[in-house]
């Protein structure tokens, strides 16, 4: 903690300096010399204030120098036998003690204290000296007049130090300071600079250079008279150190690796005298006009094959000059001719050598990106002379050339692709495509893949489209010079890293799709809300969101980017896969390990689901066709993928992304909402309370809070196209071409919802217990059938598995569970007598659909099949009773098993209603209250029980209504309930 006192002492301080600072004596005082000196060491926080009390001491120093210089002038003029004198000691000498203060505090710390001292010297020494210059000096006079002046000649010195005692790091931080000084004051700067220069000339002469070098980019028609003056007076004492920059700076200019580079020679010559130059460009063009090409011709193709450094640079310089000078090309083409023949002789060359070195093959990969067709097929000849293909290089071809877009590189990559001509093996591109892989990877991880602008593609689109365009060609071999599957099969070796890429991007998609999910279901159960509250308006629930048009517009800008990003991931994601389709990646020829298999499995299926969102049909059609390609193909070639695929898309639509096929979303309420500041003795009281204050929290609602709020899932629908896609997904996965009947994965599909659905481990076997037995599940019962309500694909789901008999009866225990509600809750309504039955209620649309399922699941034998028909013309005793005594009862005695269905003539498994005939006592109480009511339901009486017995007339007596006495009681009770609640209606 700081003392009391240094803080009063800086105020204090900083107070003097504010009344002093036009007061040059008041200001050097030693008093204040003396706080500041004190504050530098005891507090390093006010540095920047003490340091702008020295440069007010410095200034006044240099000051006093300039006017005592300026008497001496004047004396010197109107004397004209006596030579002016240097202006001597009428300069403060307070700057001496400053000096040795921060020399001192440099030597003791000066990695915390170099690089300050170094550019507040240097910014005080170019402020001065451009503020005290009042005339046009030399640096020889300039030097000498400033280093005459103390307080300079201290500066100087800091400045010094502070380089020797920096490292390196540190120092060129020092030099880049200097040269901002000098580009700021470039007029009066020069004189430091070459003073500087000649204690540390590398690092001064270098940077000149470079600083000239960007202004020459920056305006070609600049001048560089300070510089060439700085460095002509360098160069008296270190000429040798010049000449290794300049030799440094000619080696980039040959070899550029960035732009500014190749600038470096025509800088050069206009850092030169201007003769020189202009005789250049005077002569240059002379040399073709002097001679033939046919001449020389074989004498350029020996220098350049015999060219140890820079021949590759000539050829390339050739290529790029070829669409102007018809020789070019007769050269490149001669020249590249006998290389190539030099190397099927197995002979070498010098220029051979320059070909293998990293810099040429770097300036070779440019090259091929070129949009000039002659030094792109020049580039490419010549990376093909070596043993192998530069990774990199098919980096350059895949990464950023795009095809889609201008198809002229297709010929130099196919090029690449085939070899050099006339020799049979084939280039190995499995670690060039690794390269790219893994580039685009760490581009999808950690740089988000984002642009500056939305309309370019990224690398990883533009990588995976290319290799699409290529794969596509190579399967129609499109082109005879093309390795028959050689790029297919180096892909599919690339495997696992293409699935990291797709995983990556997938994720992402998914991630947003929650997240507009989640925003969705919140909207609906507002409305919802709104709508059962009387259209009330829930203000907590709005605070939550804020809408779109309250939005700034910095965060409605980066909602459109992310749109923009998201947009362009799917499109990634339509090109991979697009990819894993044409290299048949996943079928039975290729080896791939279990891992690989089944994260493709899971890839193929989360792919499938973020197709769905697609905005038109068109665009959704064609993302699913290409997902049915990849699980199709997988599926039938291994086992494993097909049980991964089908619990991939049943766990997907039930749990995970059930919001694409209409499943409701429950909010996360507190339906005690106590609030959290409430006492636990006032909520035990309150709940205490009355006689029946064991029961507080049971069924309609919670004591002081209401009802608990309604159900609103109900009525809810699957979407049907939605429906269709996802069945169709999964008739795609169970199909197999070679065994068309065999329908072991659709028995897959029913034991999966079994284990899904079904949250008991217990009493999950086929057969229907007695009646009472679901007092025991009746839990388990009511969980299943609210997994329906709020699933309504599960229906979908049901009716699929029956229409591929006898898969339905491995889901016995849905079936089960849903019967045994619907029973209870009808034997329920019984308990209002005028309560009428809704065609639309969820309980009858809950019995339809089972019933419906059962018929196409053939566990219901006719008359029965045809229940769901006709149930909704019965009362809710009758329903009851039919549900009891026609289905429950007929299940529990004819188990839903697999043994109950034959194979016929065509391979389908089904059970023979002709030759099964149901037993009378499951029919005789659907026909006695079908009987009842013949004036609603005479047609279908005739075709359930009339035509059958008219077309197999084994049992005559009964179409007459002679029915057991048993059967008679129990239509006879059901009737008189539904004859006592239309009396009380």
């Amino acid at each position: 903690m700081l003392k009391q006192h240094v803080l009063v002492e800086l105020k204090q301080f900083i107070q003097a300096i504010s009344s002093h600072r036009g007061n040059a004596k008041k200001l050097t005082s030693s008093s204040l010399l003396r706080t500041s000196l004190h504050l530098l060491e005891d507090l390093p926080a006010a540095r920047d204030i003490v340091f702008e009390y020295f440069s007010l001491v410095a200034e006044v120093a240099v000051q006093s120098y300039c006017v005592a210089e300026q008497q001496t002038s004047t004396i010197a003029k109107n004397s004209n036998n006596q030579t002016a004198q240097n202006p001597i000691a009428q300069e403060d000498p307070c700057f001496e003690v400053i000096q040795q203060a921060l020399e001192n505090v440099v030597n003791k710390v000066p990695g915390a204290w170099g690089v300050v001292v170094a550019s507040w010297s240097l910014d005080l020494v170019g402020n001065l000296s451009d503020k005290y210059t009042k005339r046009k000096m030399s640096i020889g006079v300039a030097c000498n007049y400033w280093l005459s002046c103390s307080t300079m000649r201290g500066l100087l010195t800091l400045i010094s130090i502070c380089f020797r005692k920096l490292t390196n790091l540190e120092a060129e931080s020092c030099v880049e300071t200097l040269l901002n000084a000098y580009q700021r004051y470039s007029l009066t700067f020069d004189w430091v600079v070459a003073r500087l220069g000649g204690c540390f000339p590398l690092k001064i002469i270098s940077q000149i250079l470079q600083c000239s070098l960007k202004r020459f980019a920056d305006d070609f028609h600049c001048r560089f008279e300070s510089e060439i003056g700085i460095l002509e007076y360098l160069c008296f004492a270190h000429e040798q150190v010049l000449r290794v920059v300049v030799k440094e700076l000619l080696q980039e200019g040959f070899q550029p690796k960035k732009n500014l580079d190749t600038l470096i020679i025509p800088f050069l010559f206009v850092f030169d005298n201007d003769e020189l130059r202009a005789t250049i460009i005077q002569k240059s063009p002379l040399w073709l006009s002097n001679t033939t090409f046919s001449e020389i011709q074989p004498s350029l193709n020996n220098i350049a094959l015999r060219l140890k450094n820079h021949g590759t640079q000539l050829l390339i310089t050739a290529s790029k000059m070829a669409d102007q000078h018809v020789w070019c090309q007769d050269f490149l083409e001669f020249s590249l001719q006998e290389l190539e023949q030099i190397v099927l002789n197995a002979r070498l060359c010098p220029l051979m050598d320059d070909l293998v070195t990293e810099n040429t093959k770097y300036m070779l990969w440019k090259s091929s990106l070129s949009t000039n067709i002659h030094e792109q097929q020049t580039a490419v000849r010549l990376l093909l002379i070596p043993a192998n293909i530069p990774t990199f290089t098919i980096k350059a071809f895949l990464n950023c050339y795009s095809y889609a877009l201008n198809s002229s590189g297709l010929g130099a990559v196919i090029r690449m692709f085939s070899g050099l001509s006339g020799v049979v093996e084939f280039p190995d591109i499995k670690a060039g495509l690794q390269m790219v892989l893994e580039d685009v990877l760490l581009q999808e991880q950690f740089k988000r893949a984002r642009l500056a602008n939305s309309s370019h593609i990224s690398e990883a689109l533009n990588t995976f489209k290319n290799l699409n365009t290529l794969t596509k060609m190579q399967k129609k071999n499109s082109y005879t010079c093309m390795k028959q599957h050689q790029l297919m099969n180096a892909l599919n070796e690339c495997l696992p890293k293409i699935l990291q890429i797709l995983e990556v991007t997938l994720n992402k998609l998914i991630l947003r799709m929650d997240i507009e999910s989640t925003e969705r279901s919140m909207v609906r159960i507002r409305e919802q809300q709104n709508q059962a509250n009387n259209n009330t308006v829930d203000i907590d629930s709005n605070t939550n969101k804020k809408p779109r048009f309250g939005l700034s517009s910095d965060d409605r800008n980066e909602e459109e980017e992310e749109e923009a990003y998201d947009a362009r991931r799917l499109i990634l994601a339509h090109t991979i896969i697009d990819l894993l389709n044409t290299i048949e990646a996943g079928s039975k020829s290729s080896v791939i390990r279990t891992t690989e298999i089944l994260k493709l499995s899971v890839l193929s299926v989360k792919y499938f689901y973020i197709s769905l969102t697609e905005k038109t049909f068109t665009q959704r059609s064609a993302a699913v066709n290409r997902a049915y390609i990849l699980l199709q193909r997988q599926c039938r070639a291994r086992k494993a993928c097909r049980t991964a695929c089908l619990r991939e898309l049943i766990e997907g639509a039930l749990f995970y992304y059930g919001y694409l096929f209409g499943q409701f979303e429950e909010p996360l309420t507190d339906e005690l909402q106590i609030p959290m500041t409430e006492m636990v003795l006032l909520q035990n009281q309150r709940q205490s309370l009355g006689p029946n204050a064991n029961r507080t929290v049971l069924h309609a609602g919670v004591i002081g809070r209401g009802l608990r709020p309604e159900n609103m899932c109900t009525g809810e629908t699957c979407p049907s196209e939605m429906q269709n896609l996802f069945i169709k997904a999964l008739d795609v996965c169970c199909s197999d071409v070679e065994r068309p009947l065999v329908i072991e994965a659709y028995s897959t599909i029913s034991l999966l919802l079994v284990e899904l659905v079904s949250t008991d481990v217990m009493y999950n076997g086929l057969p229907f217990p007695d009646e009472d037995f679901t007092k025991v599940t009746m839990e388990r019962d009511l969980l299943i059938r609210r997994a329906f309500i709020i699933s309504p694909l599960l229906w979908a789901l049901l009716g699929f598995i029956a229409s591929h008999r006898p898969a339905l009866c491995f889901s016995s225990v849905l079936l089960r569970g849903l019967c045994a509600t619907c029973l209870h809750q009808w034997r329920a309504k019984n308990v209002n007598k005028y309560q009428l039955v809704d065609v639309n209620d969820e309980l009858m649309q809950c019995t339809k659909k089972l019933l419906r399922i059962l018929a196409i699941g053939q566990l219901l034998p006719p008359p029965l099949s045809n229940l769901h028909v006709i149930i909704q013309h019965f009362d809710p005793p009758e329903i009851a009773l039919i549900v009891k005594e026609c289905v429950w009862n007929y299940l529990k005695d004819h188990v839903p098993s697999p043994a109950l269905f034959h194979v016929d003539s065509n391979g389908l498994q089904w059970r023979n209603p002709q030759i099964n005939k149901i037993p009378s006592q499951y029919i005789d109480t659907l026909r006695n209250l079908m009987q009842k009511k013949l004036s609603k339901l005479g047609q279908h009486y005739y075709t359930m029980f009339i035509m059958p017995e008219q077309q197999n007339p084994t049992l005559p007596n009964q179409s007459l209504g002679l029915i057991p006495s048993n059967s008679t009681a129990l239509a006879a009770d059901a009737s008189n309930e539904s004859k006592d609640m239309e009396m009380g209606s």
